[in-house]
Formats: structure tokens, sequence, C-alpha cells
């Protein structure tokens, strides 16, 4: 019997890419039998384009909807499935498909009558040459992660076949296994709904395919899937949804007596990650892992997900193990992620994403934390103890302080030994003042430095009457702190640096990779800690 399929279009504020999309459909070599748009509360000319595509059915709703429900609602207006042959295929306003992608999906589901779900090649949008996207899996603690991603495409992918999961876009799914798993799961409106419902699929005793040879172009709008904007917001809110997804999933696929432990883990995880986004200077995700902890904790939507499961499900779990994707290669995929951002770092001006990343909100909390540690300095005349002597009062004083510090001249010397290093031409008018405006704004500073700098540590003052500042020198904090040179890539000494003499030898080796680092090259504790600003180093006492 002739397949019959029913493409089911979902569009909202498209206008733009619609056309291009309407324009594919007409150009299919084997036309769908019917045609079912939704019109998601559009507020440009989507509905006048979709209107003129004269299709089957049209639905216009005026909110937007997400698309598994958007599905939902345009099944409404079409007649049950009479037998087993009849497909959907679902696209959005962004999926144009290539003129043979149905026809090559359909002879893929004609020779595998155990396939219920099969899903084409997502290419970019703008160049059809790379893949946007291919196939989804697991890792064995529930993260989604891409089977082909960015890829330029030269049929090296064209054996794959089943898979673990697919995107929604473009997805062939047969209608009466849509109809009894109920859809999308109404928790996930963009991020992992074509891999739950894959999942679902291989649950409920059917299998999921990958075509190659079947095409759609994707621009990633954030309809049928997370959307690819690179944009502050956008961003944060792709990262809350797609953690928001991962926990849901965690909770609907966790054996019952789990179900408790993984729900009242949901803020301590969230304390704790958003410990490790501050750490990664990303302190805009903080937020989002208390809104994603506390959506899904109070959601109601884990119990009726978990019976769903339990009402389809025909096979068991391990028999999706052998489609997760391994241990080591996530591994060599977060490794190629690194070098990968490492390459496009190298020669170009990073962006700071001060406002948009959270750092001001981090500077501004680091500033208010001084003040509140720091209040009595605001009362005190001068900050004295140890290493910091009093300033002196007039600029003449100031000058002579000047003088402090490791002098290169001739085989070198170290200054008066009696007066503090931290003076400062500006502070001439009132020097103590100015030292005590900056001791309080220390750690806010801190924060707002690109990266620690254990070399300048504080520590307390052995005359418990201020504080005391002493550089720290050791080779662990020097291997832990200089980065990765490339090849061929000299370290450039200082004359003034005690360790010249090691990386003088030192940069013999560096055509082998990153240099062997020894205790003895910060043996001395008064040696100048190495600092770093751009692509060249120099020593504390002497100037780039």
């Amino acid at each position: 019997m002739q397949a019959r399929v029913t493409a089911v279009l979902v569009a909202h504020n498209g206008a733009e890419r619609l056309s291009r999309t309407l324009e594919a459909l007409r150009a299919q070599t084997r036309q769908p039998d019917s045609l079912v748009v939704v019109d998601s509360g559009s507020t440009d000319s989507s509905a006048r384009l979709l209107t003129e595509m004269q299709p089957t059915g049209f639905l216009s709703a005026s909110t937007r909807l997400s698309f598994g429900v958007a599905v939902t609602h345009a099944l409404g207006v079409v007649a049950p499935p009479a037998s087993e042959d009849e497909w959907l295929w679902l696209l959005a306003h962004d999926t144009a498909p290539e003129p043979s992608a149905l026809a090559a999906l359909l002879a893929a589901v004609e020779v595998n009558p155990s396939v219920a779900v099969a899903g084409p090649k997502q290419m970019e949008w703008n160049d059809s040459a790379f893949i946007a996207g291919f196939g989804e899996s697991l890792t064995r603690f529930g993260a989604s992660v891409p089977i082909v991603e960015r890829e330029l495409d030269q049929a090296q992918h064209e054996r794959m076949s089943d898979v673990l999961g697919l995107g929604a876009a473009g997805m062939l799914v047969r209608h009466t296994v849509f109809n009894e798993l109920g859809g999308f799961d109404a928790a996930l409106p963009t991020a992992d709904n074509g891999l739950d419902f894959s999942i679902r699929v291989r649950l409920a005793g059917h299998r999921v395919i990958a075509v190659p040879l079947a095409k759609v172009a994707t621009a990633g709008d954030g309809l049928s899937g997370p959307g690819t904007s690179v944009k502050g917001s956008a961003r944060r809110k792709r990262q809350t949804t797609r953690r928001a997804a991962q926990l849901h999933r965690r909770l609907v696929y966790a054996p019952p007596l789990a179900v408790v432990f993984h729900w009242l883990s949901l803020v301590p995880l969230a304390v704790l990650r958003s410990l490790f986004q501050v750490l990664r200077k990303q302190p805009g995700a903080v937020p989002g892992e208390f809104a994603a902890a506390f959506k899904t904790a109070f959601s109601g939507r884990v119990g009726a997900a978990r019976r769903s499961i339990r009402t389809t499900k025909k096979a068991g779990w391990k028999a999706l193990a052998p489609l997760r994707i391994p241990g080591a290669e996530v591994g060599r995929r977060n490794a190629l992620v690194r070098e990968l951002a490492l390459s496009k770092a190298r020669g170009s001006r990073e962006e700071l994403q001060f406002f948009s990343g959270g750092g001001a909100a981090i500077v501004a909390a680091a500033a208010v934390v001084g003040i509140v540690l720091f209040f009595p300095l605001f009362g005190s005349s001068a900050i004295v103890g140890g290493s910091f002597l009093p300033l002196g009062s007039d600029p003449g004083g100031l000058w002579a302080q000047v003088g402090y510090g490791w002098r290169d001249l001739g085989l070198g010397f170290r200054g008066h030994p009696t007066r503090s290093p931290t003076s400062s031409p500006f502070s001439a008018r009132s020097p103590s003042g100015h030292r005590r405006c900056r001791w309080l704004c220390s750690i806010s500073f801190r924060f707002r430095s690109r990266r620690w700098r254990p070399g300048s540590a504080l520590r307390s003052s052995p005359t418990g009457r201020g504080f005391a500042s002493s550089p720290q020198c050791s080779g662990r904090w020097r291997r832990r702190f200089l980065p990765r040179w490339m090849p061929g890539k000299p370290v450039p000494s200082s004359p003034t640096c005690s360790c010249r003499g090691f990386f003088s030898r030192a940069s013999q080796r560096l055509a082998r990779g990153r240099p062997r680092l020894s205790r003895r090259c910060c043996s001395l504790r008064r040696s100048p800690p190495l600092r770093r600003s751009g692509p060249r180093y120099w020593c504390c006492g002497s100037a780039p």
C-alpha cells in the first residue's frame, strides 16, 4: 500500500524564511498528500504567506505555542490514521527541505517496516555544505550530545542509520505511533523535544533511524529546537532551557526509588554549579541554574511524563545502552571544542561581555563586600604596619620614595627597604588617603581582572597594626598559571628576572610543546612573580 504523508508546518514570525520553506515544499519530487499549517501568534505577514499556499487545513493561535503543542493541535483537523502506512512530516517556518528530501525519507522507511521515526540531515541555512545537526545521543549521566554538529559535509556520515534520537525539524513520524505516545512532552518546548520523543519511541519497541540522503536547511530560530542566536540574553535563555530539559528528563527516566533523591538534589546542585559558573567567569548563568532547578521541581509535569512512559513501554533501558555515546568520545569532543576555541582566540581580541555576562554585578557585589570588610579604614588616617609605612606628606617626600624596588642598573640593586612601593604620582595631594582608597577597592579590582594572580597574595602583619604585602613566587603557582605557548614561540626573558637563565635554556624545548618547569626556577621567595599582559611576559621589577 502506498504511504500517505501529511505535512504539518508551524510558523511564528518567520515571514523572512517562510517564503523559502514554502518554495521548497512546492519543489518536492514526492509531494505530501495533505498540508496543515499552524500560525502560532505571528504578528508579521506569515499568515498571509500560509494562506497563499492553499493548505488543506489552517489553524491560527492568538498566542505563541510550542512546536509540540502546535503539532498536536494541527492533528485535530486531520482524520485518524486508517493504517500503519500514514506518516506525519513535521516542519517549521525555518525548515527548507531539498527537492528529494521526502522521497528519500519514504524510501528509507519502506524497506524498514520496524522504523517509526526517520530524520533528515539538518544543514546550515546560509551554507548547505555544512551540517548543522544530525542525530542526538546521551551520556551515561543523561546529558544530551549531538552526534554530528557544525561539520563540513564530505559524505563521511553516509552509513549512519540507527540513532538514539533526532531533531524535531524535518522528522517523519508514523501517525499511529505519534498518537500512541501522545506527541511531544509539553515540558520540553524546544530543547531535547525530539530526543525525548525518540527515546520514548525506542522504549515502545520501534526503531529510530537517520537518513543521510534526506537533507533540510535549518536556520535555528528557536521554534522546533534550541535557537542559535549569539546574543547575551538569548544565550542565557538557551542555557536555562537546556538545563531545565536535562533535569526534567533525569526525573522522568530515573527509577522510582531514585526520584526523591534526584528531586532533593536539584537546589544543592544548582548552588554547586553556580559556584562553578562564577569560576568559569560566567556569572550571568547563575540565575538560570536556580531558575531551571525550581522550574523542574515545581512544574508538576514529571508525574504525567512518567505515566506516559510506563503505559507505552515495551523495551528496557538496557536496550538503549549501545546507542549511548561513550565517555571517551565525550572527552575527545570536549578537547576538540577547547582546541577550536583556543584557535579562534589566538591572534584575535577576546570579547569581554562585561555587562551581558554578569561581570558588572560581580564587581558591584565585590565592592560591597570590600566596604563591609574594611569599614574601619574609613576613619583611619593611614594604613601602616609591616611593609606599609606612612607616605610622605609633600610631593618632595613622595618623590624620594619612588626609588624603592629593584633597579636594573649595572648588576642590579634593591632600593631603600624602609619605604612602601605602593606610592603613585597621582597621590601627591593625599598619599595616605589614596592608599586607603586602593585598599578598599582591592577586592572589586581582583574580580575585575582577567585571571587571579597568586603572586600578589596578602598576609596579615606580624605586628597586628595593619597589613603587609609579600610577593610569593613558587614553582607550583608558576606551573599552574603559565599557559601553553605555541610551538616555535620562545619565552622572552627580562634582565631583571631571576629566572632568565632557565627560560633561555627552556626556549629550546618550546618547539616540542609546553616547557618543562622546575622548582629551582623560583627557589628564591623574594624573586618577583611572573605576570601576564597580552602575549608577552615580564617581571614585576621591570616594564614590558
